[in-house]
Protein backbone atom coordinates (compact mmCIF):
# COMPACT_ATOMS: atom_id res chain seq x y z
CA UNK A 1 0.00 0.00 0.00
CA UNK A 2 3.07 2.58 1.13
CA UNK A 3 4.70 1.60 -2.50
CA UNK A 4 1.47 2.50 -4.31
CA UNK A 5 1.41 5.75 -2.70
CA UNK A 6 4.67 6.01 -3.60
CA UNK A 7 4.23 6.01 -6.62
CA UNK A 8 1.50 7.79 -7.34
CA UNK A 9 3.05 10.93 -5.54
CA UNK A 10 6.02 10.44 -8.06
CA UNK A 11 3.54 10.30 -11.14
CA UNK A 12 1.46 13.08 -9.70
CA UNK A 13 4.66 15.39 -9.19
CA UNK A 14 6.22 14.76 -12.34
CA UNK A 15 2.92 15.63 -14.24
CA UNK A 16 2.45 19.06 -12.15
CA UNK A 17 6.53 19.74 -13.06
CA UNK A 18 5.70 18.70 -16.98
CA UNK A 19 2.85 21.06 -17.09
CA UNK A 20 4.69 24.30 -14.99
CA UNK A 21 7.48 23.79 -17.62
CA UNK A 22 5.13 24.07 -20.50
CA UNK A 23 2.99 26.85 -19.58
CA UNK A 24 6.26 28.98 -18.93
CA UNK A 25 7.31 28.20 -22.38
CA UNK A 26 4.35 29.55 -23.74
CA UNK A 27 3.73 32.48 -21.61
CA UNK A 28 7.16 33.87 -22.62
CA UNK A 29 6.54 33.32 -26.78
CA UNK A 30 3.52 34.91 -26.40
CA UNK A 31 4.95 37.87 -24.07
CA UNK A 32 8.01 37.69 -26.39
CA UNK A 33 7.94 41.19 -28.77
CA UNK A 34 7.34 41.19 -32.16
CA UNK A 35 10.13 42.28 -34.73
CA UNK A 36 9.20 44.87 -37.01
CA UNK A 37 11.36 45.02 -40.58
CA UNK A 38 12.21 48.19 -41.07
CA UNK A 39 13.58 47.60 -44.55
CA UNK A 40 11.82 49.65 -47.42
CA UNK A 41 10.12 47.44 -49.69
CA UNK A 42 12.38 47.12 -53.45
CA UNK A 43 9.51 48.05 -55.05
CA UNK A 44 9.10 51.87 -52.62
CA UNK A 45 13.15 52.18 -52.80
CA UNK A 46 13.15 52.41 -56.48
CA UNK A 47 10.10 54.55 -56.36
CA UNK A 48 12.30 57.47 -54.38
CA UNK A 49 10.11 60.73 -54.16
CA UNK A 50 12.85 62.60 -55.56
CA UNK A 51 15.55 61.22 -58.42
CA UNK A 52 18.57 62.19 -59.65
CA UNK A 53 20.61 61.21 -62.43
CA UNK A 54 22.88 61.90 -65.65
CA UNK A 55 22.07 61.60 -69.16
CA UNK A 56 24.01 61.61 -72.80
CA UNK A 57 22.47 61.96 -75.40
CA UNK A 58 23.44 61.39 -79.05
CA UNK A 59 20.69 62.77 -82.19
CA UNK A 60 20.35 63.23 -85.31
CA UNK A 61 18.43 66.56 -85.94
CA UNK A 62 16.94 68.46 -89.65
CA UNK A 63 15.17 71.19 -90.96
CA UNK A 64 11.47 71.90 -91.78
CA UNK A 65 10.88 74.54 -94.18
CA UNK A 66 8.48 75.54 -97.19
CA UNK A 67 9.95 77.79 -99.52
CA UNK A 68 11.10 77.85 -102.93
CA UNK A 69 14.36 79.69 -102.45
CA UNK A 70 15.64 77.22 -100.26
CA UNK A 71 14.19 73.62 -99.02
CA UNK A 72 15.40 71.05 -96.46
CA UNK A 73 19.09 69.18 -97.30
CA UNK A 74 19.79 66.22 -94.50
CA UNK A 75 19.93 65.82 -91.24
CA UNK A 76 23.50 66.64 -88.63
CA UNK A 77 24.30 64.44 -86.22
CA UNK A 78 25.16 66.13 -82.72
CA UNK A 79 24.96 65.37 -79.14
CA UNK A 80 23.43 66.50 -75.85
CA UNK A 81 24.11 65.74 -72.30
CA UNK A 82 22.72 66.83 -68.67
CA UNK A 83 21.54 66.96 -64.96
CA UNK A 84 18.30 65.03 -64.91
CA UNK A 85 15.66 64.95 -62.08
CA UNK A 86 12.91 63.87 -61.33
CA UNK A 87 9.29 64.13 -58.81
CA UNK A 88 7.51 61.24 -58.00
CA UNK A 89 4.03 61.72 -57.84
CA UNK A 90 3.52 57.54 -57.61
CA UNK A 91 5.31 54.76 -58.17
CA UNK A 92 3.87 54.88 -61.76
CA UNK A 93 3.31 59.06 -62.04
CA UNK A 94 6.08 62.00 -62.28
CA UNK A 95 7.27 65.14 -63.69
CA UNK A 96 10.97 65.12 -65.45
CA UNK A 97 12.75 68.28 -65.49
CA UNK A 98 16.28 69.33 -65.18
CA UNK A 99 19.28 71.28 -67.30
CA UNK A 100 21.78 70.37 -70.35
CA UNK A 101 23.33 71.35 -73.24
CA UNK A 102 22.38 70.38 -76.69
CA UNK A 103 24.27 70.58 -79.56
CA UNK A 104 22.08 70.58 -83.00
CA UNK A 105 21.23 71.50 -87.06
CA UNK A 106 20.39 70.94 -89.97
CA UNK A 107 21.19 71.33 -93.70
CA UNK A 108 19.26 72.84 -96.67
CA UNK A 109 19.98 73.32 -100.21
CA UNK A 110 19.56 76.82 -102.40
CA UNK A 111 17.71 76.88 -105.82
CA UNK A 112 20.05 77.96 -108.31
CA UNK A 113 19.37 78.86 -111.69
CA UNK A 114 22.00 81.41 -113.47
CA UNK A 115 19.55 80.77 -117.44
CA UNK A 116 16.96 82.75 -115.66
CA UNK A 117 19.33 84.76 -113.35
CA UNK A 118 17.91 83.09 -110.66
CA UNK A 119 20.77 82.46 -107.69
CA UNK A 120 20.97 83.15 -103.63
CA UNK A 121 23.75 85.12 -102.43
CA UNK A 122 25.35 87.21 -99.62
CA UNK A 123 28.12 89.52 -99.04
CA UNK A 124 31.13 89.26 -96.10
CA UNK A 125 33.43 92.02 -95.26
CA UNK A 126 37.20 91.98 -95.43
CA UNK A 127 36.93 90.59 -91.64
CA UNK A 128 34.16 87.84 -92.36
CA UNK A 129 31.17 89.73 -90.81
CA UNK A 130 27.88 89.09 -92.63
CA UNK A 131 26.44 92.15 -93.91
CA UNK A 132 22.81 93.02 -93.66
CA UNK A 133 21.23 95.12 -96.64
CA UNK A 134 18.22 96.64 -96.92
CA UNK A 135 15.70 98.04 -99.13
CA UNK A 136 17.22 101.36 -99.96
CA UNK A 137 20.80 100.55 -99.63
CA UNK A 138 22.32 100.35 -103.26
CA UNK A 139 24.20 96.96 -104.41
CA UNK A 140 27.40 99.18 -104.98
CA UNK A 141 27.49 100.01 -101.35
CA UNK A 142 28.07 95.88 -101.02
CA UNK A 143 30.22 95.25 -103.75
CA UNK A 144 32.68 97.74 -102.58
CA UNK A 145 36.54 96.91 -101.55
CA UNK A 146 37.48 94.27 -99.35
CA UNK A 147 34.25 92.62 -99.09
CA UNK A 148 33.47 89.18 -100.78
CA UNK A 149 29.94 88.75 -102.86
CA UNK A 150 28.75 84.34 -102.16
CA UNK A 151 26.12 82.56 -104.29
CA UNK A 152 25.18 79.76 -102.05
CA UNK A 153 25.05 76.25 -102.94
CA UNK A 154 24.51 73.99 -99.03
CA UNK A 155 24.22 75.47 -95.62
CA UNK A 156 24.79 73.33 -92.46
CA UNK A 157 23.56 75.12 -89.55
CA UNK A 158 25.33 73.92 -86.11
CA UNK A 159 23.25 75.24 -83.01
CA UNK A 160 24.54 75.03 -78.91
CA UNK A 161 21.03 75.70 -76.55
CA UNK A 162 20.63 75.18 -72.78
CA UNK A 163 17.78 73.23 -72.82
CA UNK A 164 15.07 72.88 -69.86
CA UNK A 165 12.49 70.18 -69.79
CA UNK A 166 9.47 70.03 -68.33
CA UNK A 167 7.62 66.25 -68.74
CA UNK A 168 5.60 63.83 -67.69
CA UNK A 169 6.62 60.61 -66.85
CA UNK A 170 4.46 57.46 -66.83
CA UNK A 171 5.84 54.00 -65.86
CA UNK A 172 4.41 50.39 -65.94
CA UNK A 173 5.33 48.82 -62.28
CA UNK A 174 8.36 46.90 -61.80
CA UNK A 175 8.45 43.90 -63.94
CA UNK A 176 11.98 41.51 -62.99
CA UNK A 177 13.85 44.41 -62.40
CA UNK A 178 12.38 46.65 -65.55
CA UNK A 179 10.03 49.50 -65.67
CA UNK A 180 8.62 50.92 -69.13
CA UNK A 181 7.65 53.95 -69.63
CA UNK A 182 6.22 57.09 -71.78
CA UNK A 183 6.65 60.37 -71.78
CA UNK A 184 5.29 63.73 -73.34
CA UNK A 185 5.49 67.30 -72.43
CA UNK A 186 7.44 70.52 -73.60
CA UNK A 187 10.81 71.78 -74.00
CA UNK A 188 12.51 75.12 -72.95
CA UNK A 189 15.76 76.05 -74.65
CA UNK A 190 17.78 78.98 -74.39
CA UNK A 191 20.06 79.78 -77.67
CA UNK A 192 23.91 80.45 -76.82
CA UNK A 193 25.30 79.85 -80.58
CA UNK A 194 24.43 79.68 -84.21
CA UNK A 195 26.88 79.16 -87.07
CA UNK A 196 27.14 77.73 -90.33
CA UNK A 197 29.04 76.28 -92.86
CA UNK A 198 28.73 77.16 -96.03
CA UNK A 199 29.68 75.59 -99.63
CA UNK A 200 29.12 78.21 -102.56
CA UNK A 201 28.59 77.67 -106.33
CA UNK A 202 30.84 81.02 -106.94
CA UNK A 203 32.34 83.81 -104.92
CA UNK A 204 33.03 87.22 -105.68
CA UNK A 205 35.97 89.65 -104.65
CA UNK A 206 35.91 93.50 -105.54
CA UNK A 207 38.25 96.01 -106.07
CA UNK A 208 38.51 99.71 -105.41
CA UNK A 209 36.34 100.37 -108.58
CA UNK A 210 33.82 97.79 -107.63
CA UNK A 211 34.93 95.41 -110.50
CA UNK A 212 34.32 91.42 -109.71
CA UNK A 213 37.38 88.85 -109.80
CA UNK A 214 36.79 85.04 -108.95
CA UNK A 215 37.71 84.98 -105.19
CA UNK A 216 37.97 80.90 -105.88
CA UNK A 217 36.41 79.77 -102.13
CA UNK A 218 33.90 77.32 -102.48
CA UNK A 219 33.53 76.31 -98.79
CA UNK A 220 33.70 78.43 -95.53
CA UNK A 221 33.22 77.03 -92.03
CA UNK A 222 32.26 78.76 -88.32
CA UNK A 223 30.23 81.93 -90.02
CA UNK A 224 28.64 83.69 -87.08
CA UNK A 225 24.81 83.99 -88.26
CA UNK A 226 24.18 86.05 -84.79
CA UNK A 227 22.47 88.82 -86.84
CA UNK A 228 20.20 86.41 -88.64
CA UNK A 229 18.93 84.45 -85.29
CA UNK A 230 15.54 86.11 -83.74
CA UNK A 231 16.25 88.87 -81.10
CA UNK A 232 14.38 87.01 -77.88
CA UNK A 233 17.01 83.85 -77.86
CA UNK A 234 14.45 81.47 -76.28
CA UNK A 235 12.12 78.74 -77.82
CA UNK A 236 9.76 76.50 -76.55
CA UNK A 237 8.83 72.73 -78.41
CA UNK A 238 7.40 69.47 -78.08
CA UNK A 239 9.21 66.02 -76.33
CA UNK A 240 7.43 62.80 -76.37
CA UNK A 241 9.34 59.40 -76.63
CA UNK A 242 9.08 55.47 -74.76
CA UNK A 243 11.94 53.89 -72.57
CA UNK A 244 13.12 51.72 -69.88
CA UNK A 245 14.66 51.86 -66.62
CA UNK A 246 16.60 48.56 -65.49
CA UNK A 247 17.04 48.32 -61.45
CA UNK A 248 21.49 47.88 -60.91
CA UNK A 249 21.01 48.56 -57.09
CA UNK A 250 18.65 49.60 -54.16
CA UNK A 251 17.27 52.94 -56.05
CA UNK A 252 20.28 53.58 -58.58
CA UNK A 253 18.81 52.76 -62.41
CA UNK A 254 20.11 52.18 -65.59
CA UNK A 255 17.59 54.22 -67.93
CA UNK A 256 16.91 54.14 -71.98
CA UNK A 257 14.72 55.83 -73.92
CA UNK A 258 13.94 57.35 -77.77
CA UNK A 259 12.49 60.88 -77.90
CA UNK A 260 11.00 62.91 -80.83
CA UNK A 261 11.56 66.65 -80.45
CA UNK A 262 9.54 69.33 -82.31
CA UNK A 263 10.34 73.21 -81.71
CA UNK A 264 7.26 75.57 -82.52
CA UNK A 265 9.94 78.48 -82.37
CA UNK A 266 12.18 79.06 -85.68
CA UNK A 267 15.75 78.61 -85.55
CA UNK A 268 16.35 81.81 -87.17
CA UNK A 269 14.36 84.70 -88.49
CA UNK A 270 11.39 83.71 -91.02
CA UNK A 271 12.89 86.81 -93.13
CA UNK A 272 16.38 86.74 -94.10
CA UNK A 273 18.17 90.14 -93.43
CA UNK A 274 21.29 88.52 -95.60
CA UNK A 275 20.28 85.89 -98.61
CA UNK A 276 19.36 87.50 -101.43
CA UNK A 277 17.46 86.25 -104.61
CA UNK A 278 17.11 88.76 -106.50
CA UNK A 279 17.63 92.48 -106.79
CA UNK A 280 15.45 94.79 -108.74
CA UNK A 281 16.15 97.24 -112.11
CA UNK A 282 17.13 100.30 -109.61
CA UNK A 283 19.52 98.19 -107.47
CA UNK A 284 18.56 99.05 -104.46
CA UNK A 285 15.13 96.87 -103.97
CA UNK A 286 15.84 93.15 -102.59
CA UNK A 287 14.15 89.80 -102.32
CA UNK A 288 15.17 88.33 -99.12
CA UNK A 289 14.73 84.74 -98.62
CA UNK A 290 12.59 83.16 -96.35
CA UNK A 291 13.40 80.45 -93.81
CA UNK A 292 10.86 79.17 -91.55
CA UNK A 293 13.23 76.99 -89.74
CA UNK A 294 11.55 74.18 -87.40
CA UNK A 295 13.71 72.20 -85.91
CA UNK A 296 13.14 68.39 -85.24
CA UNK A 297 14.71 65.25 -83.81
CA UNK A 298 15.15 61.83 -82.84
CA UNK A 299 16.96 61.60 -79.34
CA UNK A 300 18.78 58.45 -77.81
CA UNK A 301 19.10 59.07 -74.28
CA UNK A 302 21.28 56.68 -71.89
CA UNK A 303 21.75 57.42 -68.31
CA UNK A 304 22.09 56.72 -64.20
CA UNK A 305 19.38 57.97 -62.18
CA UNK A 306 20.33 57.47 -58.52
Amino acid sequence: MKKTLSLSALFLFSGLNIFSQEKAATETTTSAPTQVSTEKPAEEDFDNTWRFGLRVTPQATWFGNADKNISPNGSVFGFGFGLQMEYRFSQTVGLVTGVGGDFEGGKYKSTYDPSNNYEVKYWMNNEGQLLLPSNGTNVSELRKQGNTEYVLNERTINTTYVTIPAILKMSTNELAGFKYFGMFGGEFGIRIRTQSTDTYHKSFKFDASGTPSDAGITEQEAINLHGETPLIPLRIGMNVGIGTEYRLSGKTSFMFSVNYYHSFVNVLKSTSESLVSSIDASNTGYNFVKQGFLMNGIRINLGILF
